[in-house]
This record gives structure tokens, C-alpha cells and sequence, in this order.
């Protein structure tokens, strides 16, 4: 059998679940895949501290169930000093505390000032408390919202390091072309965000630079304070954007330095008309701005939280993001999540799984849109579990094109879907069973996105006839949305160990599904679909899906007027296995421990 489960999205509202998949008997084979996964959430707590000036998205993060303001949020390590030199890692995940604030540093449990996440083997962290992670609250004061608001998507977090020892990594870009046929394609939604004025400073591998100058004829000067090229000049016209540094001989700038990439990061100029637009081809007319641009590097671009970027909100953080403390990494994530998958005596893994933390991260394209239309992608949660049958070609589909579809239906939904949500802020008696309008336009887009994803799978000519199931979740807010196709399951556990199924799967057994079936002209033989297939719903299956007239041709015609007169007419045109989802919908309270989305293969095991 083969296995595979993932494991805990702890999220900062929520507590949140486990997924869990296995390739299962859908085709009569007798070795099975199996994967799980389990997501965690970030459990209760009440905050203290309001931020009522982040607007009303921020406000009543206890009661609101819409809300981009997280509890906490889930570090992760993206890198550490000690990794080149073979020491134990740190530990995988650290929560922040509700109410407090996280400071990360070497000081440690025995110092007069011990950190909460202590690198005592970090020699460039300038002493404890060296970053400051905290909630931003009403205490920051007005301007500082102002920044955090227009900085980024923020979740509600800020990061700090009083003493320079704190950076973000910037918006990434693509960067093709050579020459004057340089072109810059921005693909990050706050990638202008870290323009370079006079007094910034940025770091890119073992080197960092401070913007001396900006000068009015449309260039900028940096000098290198450390690493290979420390105490030199460079200028950059913009003429020359983008301006691209790395380990390249062909760059614009060759730094011999390790830890870049060849084409590692980049400047750009774009001019303030424009200063919205997402394309940056180095044009000079007008006065603009430079903005540093990571070029999908290794180890990243990181603007530093000091000079004009020390000032409090400066530091706003997303779901998503990545900064450094020293020479320490973290990214920002709404759960913690763990997968687990087994092979087992097949020869290819059949089970894919994905988390999305935040669909606004999803496809990092973007256009002119103002970032404010995105409110609810911001605070969308996907994840899914599929187990796919008959080859791989469904399963993977699903993971790059469902997601996608998803992300689009909202998008193009965004002014219903903030309509909705803004209709429903602050209803009294919010029930778990209670939904609101946003859950019923919910349910229109996870259709339409399933019935799209499959009916794209499965027209060309040519296409496979692998199939899936999808045990899936989208989490807006806390209002959580559990729908899946086949016999993949989700299941919530609660405070105090309670268990509750979120799907039911769709097999033969089900009197409902085999009438549906029937009512299409098909039978359940041997507890399958035409004797073949083991589950009335999926992704996939192409042959199952043309109607029973299209599989038996002629032989369909006889058979329509083969019943008694008083059989109900058959849709012979009708598939016989469906894409279209069952979907549960409920409110997640702080309390509610995990989320476990599973294959059979689990489940199987478990009874």
C-alpha cells in the first residue's frame, strides 16, 4: 500500500486540520497509495490590544469572522547560520504569543535578557532582541498604520530590529532581454513598496549597500559598506534599469560573491505615472522612483529596517513573506502543516497534495488593480488532497489548475465577494450552521471552479484517462468550506479530542449516487460503476463522462426503450461519474484544534 499523509495548518485564527490521501482501489488494482496531511491552526487566545485604525478588516479579530488580523503566526526557518557548519537545525516552527511580542536574538535562557527565539551560533546578531515581532495595535499611532496599510497585505504583524539587525526580502521580477532590450516583469503585488531613497540600505548575499544619492538627472549612487566591493561607489542611471547585480560577468554589476545567484537582484526604475504599473522597461521620461527587485534569487533581496525604513510600520508583514535576523531567516505563515505518503508496492506515486497559505500569493501577476481589491484573496486559505487512479496525469493537473480556477472565479467575483463580506461583519447569532451571503457565493465559485478544472482535463482528444478524487478546504476568514469528489475525506478535530467528518464519500453504497447513476443510464456491478470504477464522483475519467449513449453507440438506443412503460425516462447524455462537489460549510472557532484531509488508504486503516 502506498501511503501518504499531511499533516497540521495551524492557522493564527483557527486551529486547523490534518490532510490525509491515498491511492485507492478506484480501478480494481489491489496496491494502493496513501497520503495524509494534518494542518494546525494557531489555537485561541483574546487580544488585549485592538488596531481599530487598521480599518474594520483588522477590527474584533475574537467575534469577526472575516478578518485579516491573525492571533498569531507561525515562523518558520528559511535559513540559519548554522547550517554551514553541520550544527543541529532549529526547531521547524515557533508561534508567536497573542498579545506579546517575539523577540528573537542570542540571548539566552540564562541571561538577565533572554529571547523567546534565541541564535546564540547567529555572531551577527548585534545581542538580544536584535528583531522585535509584535501585533500592531492603535498604540503604534496613526502614521505608523499608515505605513503598515500602504506598505502591504499586512496580516496584522510588524516586524523591527532597533539596532539594523532586522530586513525583508523585496518583490520578486523576472528579468529577460540584454542590453537596451532589458525588460523587467514585476511579479509581486508590493514589489514598489521598497523604493530606493537617500539613507535606504539593502542586503543581497555577504554584501549591503546604502543609497548615498538620488540625483535630479534620474540616477542613484550606492556604496558598498561590506562585503567583496566594501567602500565602493556604483551609479545607476536609469537609462540603465533595470540594473542587474549577481555572480554574472554579464551583469550590470558582477559582485564574487558565494551567496548570490548569477542574476541575483536588480534596480528599477519606473516613472511615478506609471508607478502602478507592473511592467518596468527602463523608461526615462518624467522624474520617477528606483525600487530594488529581487530576481527570483536563492537567497533573496532584503531591504533593511533602518534609515527611512526604521520608522514604526515600516516593518508591516504578510502571509507569505520572508525576512532575516543577522543571518537568520524566517517566513510568515497562518498554519503549520505536516504531510505524510507511502509509496507502497507501486511503481509511481499516484497522490498529490498542496497548501496555498494565502491565494493572493498564488500566481504573483497582478496588473493595475489597486492591492485593496484583493482583501478577500488575502485572507483565503486552500488546501487539498488528491488521490488520483489510473497514472498521474489528473492528480498533477489538479495541483497547478484548481488552485488557479479558484483564485480566478474570486477574483472575478472580488466586488460581490467584499459586498458579501461587509454585509455580513458583525451579525449577531453566527452559528456554525448558520450561512451568510458570503457562503452561498462561495459555493457558486467552488463549483463553478471544479465543474471548469474537470471539463478542461478531460475535452482534448487526446486526453488521458487517469482520474482523481480531491478532498479540499478553503478557509475565508474562519468560515471554512470542505468540499470534495470521491471517497477523500476531511475531518475536524475540535477542543477536548471531538471529531468531526466534514464529507461524506461517494461511493456505489450511497442509495443517492447509485440512483443518480442509474438515473443516467448506468449500474452498479460488484459495488462499482459499470463494474469498473470504484466511486460515483471524480476528476477525470474521461470515459465516464461522456454519457452512457456516447460508450455503447447504437446499443444505448435499444436500451432507452428496453424498460417497463413506467420507467422514468434515462438522460443517456448525462455522465456517470460527476466532478460537481459536495460542499460543508461552518465557522471555526479559536478552540478547534486540527484539520485532517486523507485518502481511503487512512481511513481504511483506521476503522
Amino acid at each position: 500500500m502506498n501511503q501518504t499523509a499531511e499533516g497540521g495548518l495551524g492557522g493564527p485564527n483557527t486551529s486547523a486540520p490534518i490532510m490525509a490521501q491515498q491511492n485507492n482501489n478506484n480501478l480494481g488494482s489491489d496496491v494502493n497509495n496513501a497520503t495524509s496531511m494534518r494542518i494546525q491552526g494557531n489555537g485561541g487566545g483574546n487580544s488585549s490590544e485592538a488596531w481599530t485604525c487598521g480599518g474594520v478588516q483588522f477590527q474584533n479579530p475574537v467575534r469577526e469572522i472575516y478578518t485579516r488580523s491573525l492571533y498569531r503566526v507561525c515562523l518558520k526557518f528559511t535559513t540559519s547560520e548554522d547550517e554551514d557548519e553541520g550544527k543541529q537545525e532549529p526547531a521547524t516552527a515557533y508561534w508567536t504569543l497573542t498579545g506579546n511580542t517575539t523577540t528573537i536574538g542570542n540571548g539566552g535562557p540564562t541571561s538577565n535578557t533572554p529571547d523567546d527565539i534565541c541564535r546564540r551560533m547567529d555572531d551577527s546578531m548585534t545581542g538580544p532582541a536584535s528583531g522585535i515581532l509584535c501585533r500592531i495595535t492603535d498604540a503604534f499611532g496613526r502614521e505608523a498604520a499608515e505605513h503598515a496599510l500602504r506598505a502591504a497585505m499586512t496580516c496584522g504583524w510588524h516586524i523591527r530590529g532597533d539596532r539594523g539587525d532586522a530586513a525583508i526580502r523585496v518583490g520578486k521580477t523576472r528579468a529577460t532581454g540584454e542590453g537596451d532590450r532589458k525588460q523587467a516583469e514585476i511579479l509581486s503585488l508590493d514589489a514598489t513598496r521598497w523604493e530606493l531613497v537617500k539613507g535606504a540600505s539593502f542586503a543581497a548575499g555577504n554584501s549591503v549597500f546604502n543609497v548615498e544619492e538620488v540625483k535630479e538627472s534620474n540616477s542613484l549612487i550606492l556604496r558598498c559598506t561590506k562585503g567583496p566591493m566594501r567602500g565602493r561607489e556604483v551609479e545607476v542611471p536609469a537609462a540603465q534599469c533595470p540594473f542587474v547585480f549577481g555572480r554574472a560577468h554579464e551583469a550590470d554589476l558582477c559582485i564574487m560573491d558565494r551567496e548570490l545567484s548569477r542574476r541575483h537582484g536588480a534596480v528599477l526604475y519606473i516613472p511615478r505615472s506609471a508607478g502602478s504599473q507592473r511592467q518596468a522597461n527602463g523608461t526615462t521620461n518624467g522624474n520617477g522612483i528606483f525600487v530594488l527587485v529581487d530576481l527570483l534569487s536563492t537567497n533573496g533581496s532584503y531591504m533593511r529596517l533602518v534609515g527611512p525604513y526604521g520608522t514604526m510600520g515600516m516593518g508591516a508583514l504578510s502571509i507569505g513573506d520572508e525576512f532575516i535576523v543577522g543571518r537568520t531567516g524566517f517566513s510568515v505563515n497562518r498554519f503549520d502543516y505536516g504531510i505524510s505518503e507511502a509509496i507502497g508496492a507501486r511503481p509511481t506515486m499516484e497522490d498529490r497534495t498542496l497548501v496555498i497559505q494565502s491565494l493572493l500569493t498564488l500566481d504573483n501577476k497582478f496588473s493595475n488593480e489597486d492591492k485593496e481589491d484583493f482583501n478577500v484573496l488575502a485572507m483565503t486559505t486552500f488546501a487539498a488532497v488528491f488521490d488520483g487512479h489510473g497514472g498521474d496525469e489528473c492528480s498533477n493537473y489538479l495541483v497547478d489548475v484548481l488552485p488557479m480556477h479558484l483564485r480566478t472565479h474570486m477574483a472575478n467575483e472580488r466586488d460581490a465577494l467584499q459586498e458579501a463580506v461587509e454585509a455580513s461583519r458583525g451579525i449577531r447569532g453566527h452559528t456554525e450552521q448558520h450561512e451568510d451571503a458570503v457562503s452561498e457565493l462561495m459555493r457558486r465559485i467552488i463549483t463553478a471552479a471544479f465543474l471548469r478544472t474537470d471539463k478542461e482535463f478531460i475535452s482534448p482528444k487526446n486526453a488521458p484517462q487517469s482520474g482523481s478524487t480531491a478532498a479540499t478546504i478553503i478557509l475565508t476568514g474562519r468560515r471554512l468550506f470542505a468540499a470534495n469528489v470521491g471517497d477523500s475525506r476531511v475531518v475536524l478535530c475540535r477542543g477536548g479530542g471531538q471529531c468531526v467528518e466534514l464529507t461524506s464519500d461517494h461511493k456505489p453504497n450511497r442509495p443517492d449516487e447509485a440512483a443518480r447513476v442509474r438515473q443516467a443510464g448506468g449500474f452498479i456491478l460488484h459495488r462499482r460503476v459499470m463494474g469498473e470504477l470504484a466511486i460515483t464522483r471524480a476528476f477525470g475519467d474521461k470515459s465516464f463522462k461522456m454519457g452512457i449513449k456516447a460508450m455503447l453507440e447504437e446499443e444505448a438506443d435499444d436500451q432507452a426503450f428496453s424498460g417497463s412503460k413506467d420507467e422514468v425516462a434515462k438522460d443517456l447524455t448525462a455522465p456517470l461519474v460527476s466532478s460537481e462537489p459536495e460542499i460543508a460549510t461552518m465557522v471555526l472557532s479559536h478552540g478547534d484544534e486540527f484539520l485532517l484531509l486523507a485518502c481511503d488508504g487512512l481511513f481504511d486503516v483506521f476503522r
